[in-house]
């Protein structure tokens, strides 16, 4: 899909609606496959970006009275939530990696935990000994299963390998003026940069990038079921 070719499917209302029911079909879909043992990581990804993006959703059209920051970051993220969901079903291979990266990123945690940990006098061996114990057992879970993750996941090389470059390069800078302390944000009056107008944009774009990721997955899942 290339920019302007899509557009928003139905009102705020239309759109949440589409968004929970897909989110309880794939929940359902998720349940079968858990109990007949079969790991179909795919669904499980895309599962998980509905799931998600149906909790910024939720932020994204509560947000009215908020900063213009809490809109902005919901948008955002529902952007690349599409990107994750167009990238997935473009290559369903992707399913596995995109799961790898959860453990990954775990580690990655856990490894910045022990070290503030390894540097305060107030953390106990007892808990730096937890967490070198979670690490050895995410290690042993990756390697068990084959989980290999990849670098692969920044925006950017979503927004080239699902076409979206475009949209990316008009919209994500857009964004990171507003998720970040920005000078923009800090050297502006409020009325500058939090105004009705802005608001509303990010606000069109979130529920745009909702309606896409919502009616991408729901065909994706159309195609499976017919194959």
């Amino acid at each position: 899909m290339k920019f302007g070719d899509k557009e928003i499917l139905g009102s705020t209302r239309d759109v949440n609606k589409n968004l929970r029911l897909l989110i309880s079909i794939l929940e359902e879909k998720v349940s079968k496959a858990v109990q007949k043992q079969e790991f179909d990581y795919t669904l499980f990804s895309l599962r998980a970006i509905a799931n998600y993006s149906g909790v910024l959703f939720e932020r994204l059209i509560s947000s009215k009275n908020s900063p213009i920051e809490y809109t902005a970051i919901s948008a955002r993220n529902l952007f690349e939530c599409y990107l994750l969901a167009a990238y997935i079903i473009g290559d369903p291979s992707k399913g596995k990696e995109f799961v790898s990266q959860k453990a990954h990123e775990e580690l990655e945690i856990n490894e910045g935990f022990l070290s503030i940990a390894k540097e305060s006098k107030n953390t106990s061996e007892m808990s730096i000994n937890f967490i070198r114990k979670r690490m050895e057992h995410i290690n042993a879970i990756m390697k068990a299963n084959e989980l290999t993750p990849s670098k692969n996941w920044n925006v950017n090389y979503l927004a080239k390998q699902t076409n979206n470059e475009l949209e990316y390069k008009a919209f994500f800078k857009l964004y990171s003026k507003y998720v970040h302390p920005s000078s923009w944000i800090m050297n502006s009056f409020k009325e500058e940069y939090d105004n009705p107008l802005f608001k509303n944009i990010f606000s069109l774009q979130g529920q745009h990038y909702a309606s896409c990721t919502t009616k991408l997955i729901s065909e994706y899942l159309d195609e499976k079921t017919s194959a």
